[in-house]
């Protein structure tokens, strides 16, 4: 209890009883949801307490377990806070308990679901706030003008399967262009409204198939509506049913690294130019790159002296103190595929020839502690309409983490 009176104080007007706040009712409703699966609320409960005997630099991996068992655990959630800001907490734990997590994560986004939902959108005549409400499927928004737009950024280059919009009375738009922002930076229209299926005859559901352009944005330019003169438009489900895609980036840039012995400077290998240049000056010569965070690798690039190259090349990587996962390089070894597998270190050995680098990039997408955790908490969370608050709460705990990668 003592956790959760320090983290959710109480307002003007309320009391305190026992663990429960009378007058912040969306408390209650998490609790609820807590013991409706009691098995795992007691597993996770009975992983707290034991956590509170642990050493503190274990308490962490501990409490990550336990939000797993029950996510609704909220006193976990406090618990877990503390822990993650224990200052003997080492990087390779936290690795490893968010492993799993990454994983599931990733998995989750390789298939066709909602990628609208929560995503950023801006609307003039719908608002921001709106917006935000629509696509977290809290509310409806209405328009009282004939002309208007709203875009939607997916934040990543995705794959359009369908769009699915819920209108709201005869408040539906019968006029409409759809545009789509595509990697090379420009809009294209990409459907009308000569294109759609509507299925009902009122509170109607427009349905739009997809399309193959790989799609940041959309926009949707709304020329003429139903609705009566106050309320053309009004929306109560705007939905995008697609495939958000990695976007690999250089992930190795500035990060710290290790070299073998009598080794030039390893900083040129990675500071993003090819004017300095990074000799192994030995038979077999390594680096060890520290990625400081949980990385989906694409590939390993390499830009070698003119010239120069080894006769061999190996690169091992892991997640933490995990298992380690090798490649053997192909002659010229320009670039060595890593297939999207985790990582946080990237050690590269080679082998006889001239280990001559002008610099590395190891690309892929990394993942950020702190991220990682609030999407778990938005995957328990995010149908639950009356936890909303409570997931604000724990996304803004999350945020205030003192933790950095």
């Amino acid at each position: 209890s003592s956790g959760i009176n320090a983290e959710w104080p109480l307002r003007p007007g309320e009391t305190f009883h026992g663990d429960m706040y009378m007058g912040r009712a969306y408390f209650f409703p998490v609790m609820n949801e807590a013991q409706k699966n009691l098995e795992g609320y007691r597993l996770s409960e009975k992983m707290r307490i034991i956590s509170r005997l642990a050493n503190p630099e274990d308490r962490f991996e501990i409490l990550e377990d336990a939000t797993t068992e029950c996510p609704y655990n909220f006193a976990v959630w406090l618990d877990l806070k503390g822990a993650i800001n224990e200052p003997n907490l080492q990087k390779q734990t936290v690795q490893n308990a968010l492993l799993p997590t990454v994983l599931k994560q990733r998995e989750k986004e390789a298939q066709v679901s909602d990628i609208a939902k929560e995503k950023n959108a801006t609307s003039q005549c719908f608002g921001a706030d709106g917006m935000k409400s629509l696509l977290e499927q809290r509310g409806a928004v209405s328009c009282d003008t004939q002309i208007a737009d709203f875009e939607i950024d997916f934040g990543k280059p995705s794959t359009i399967k369908e769009i699915k919009i819920h209108w709201i009375g005869w408040s539906m738009a019968v006029v409409y262009d759809v545009f789509a922002l595509g990697e090379d930076g420009n809009y294209v229209l990409v459907r009308t409204h000569n294109d759609h299926r509507l299925v009902g005859w009122y509170n109607m559901w427009t349905y739009l198939d997809g399309w193959d352009m790989k799609t940041t944005k959309i926009k949707f330019e709304l020329k003429k509506g139903a609705g009566r003169e106050k309320h053309p438009y009004a929306i109560w489900r705007f939905i995008v049913m697609g495939v958000c895609h990695d976007f690999p980036g250089d992930v190795s840039k500035g990060k710290p690294v290790k070299e073998n012995p009598g080794s030039s400077d390893p900083v040129t290998l990675v500071d993003g130019t090819n004017s300095t240049i990074w000799n192994g000056n030995s038979e077999t010569s390594w680096f060890e790159i520290n990625l400081k965070r949980i990385c989906a690798l694409d590939n390993i690039e390499f830009f070698w002296v003119d010239g120069a190259k080894p006769e061999n090349v190996k690169v091992t990587y892991k997640v933490g103190s995990g298992q380690e996962a090798q490649k053997l390089g192909e002659d010229p070894f320009k670039k060595v595929p890593l297939s999207m597998d985790c990582g946080t270190t990237v050690r590269v050995e080679m082998f006889g020839g001239n280990a001559a680098l002008k610099g590395v990039k190891a690309c892929g997408v990394s993942y950020n502690v702190k991220e990682v955790l609030k999407a778990k908490v938005r995957e328990a969370y995010s149908l639950k309409k009356d936890l909303y608050y409570v997931r604000m709460h724990l996304d803004k705990s999350i945020n205030n983490m003192t933790y950095e990668d």
